[in-house]
């Protein structure tokens, strides 16, 4: 799904990639973790940092979480895949999560943690974690449709609900 391939990953985050598609092909490029280009060094800080929003705390940690590949494509396309045993999971829409089935074909999913609102990198947060440590509870509460069906069927996924 991507067009780029890591290269290497320094300690400070920084990643070098290289397009393998689309007019950039072949070439190396660096990317930098921080959308802030130019941040103040520590040693200049003069004051203490003002604190965080919960959005901008949500997705220090979402980053934080991702491999080089998945932050790349959440920075550029705010979405990312993750792989599971079952098929891959494109995370990032409310309502319409992409899911390709290790079987095949193709199915539209919506997952959304209950409770108190949350900032969205949080949703994104707890579903990623969930797919990463019990991918079974994911799909058994997960409504599913299959594009471009405009009908949505309660979970489990078909295939779950034996599991």
């Amino acid at each position: 799904m991507s067009e780029f391939e890591v290269i290497e990953t320094l300690e400070d985050g920084r990643t070098r990639i290289r397009f393998t598609c689309g007019a950039l092909m072949g070439r190396a490029v660096w990317a930098f973790p921080s959308l802030d280009p130019w941040p103040e060094p520590p040693s200049r800080r003069s004051k203490p940092r003002r604190r965080e929003s919960p959005e901008a705390r949500a997705a220090r940690l979402l980053r934080s979480l991702l491999s080089p590949e998945q932050r790349m494509d959440w920075v550029t396309r705010r979405r990312f895949l993750v792989e599971t045993q079952f098929g891959k999971v494109e995370l990032g829409e409310l309502f319409n999560i992409g899911f390709w089935p290790a079987t095949g074909g193709e199915l539209r999913l919506c997952v959304v943690p209950t409770g108190k609102t949350l900032p969205g990198p949080d949703i994104w947060t707890n579903l990623l974690l969930v797919l990463k440590t019990d991918p079974v509870k994911f799909f058994k509460v997960a409504n599913w449709r299959r594009p471009p069906n405009t009908t949505w069927y309660f979970g489990p996924v078909p295939g779950f609900s034996g599991m």
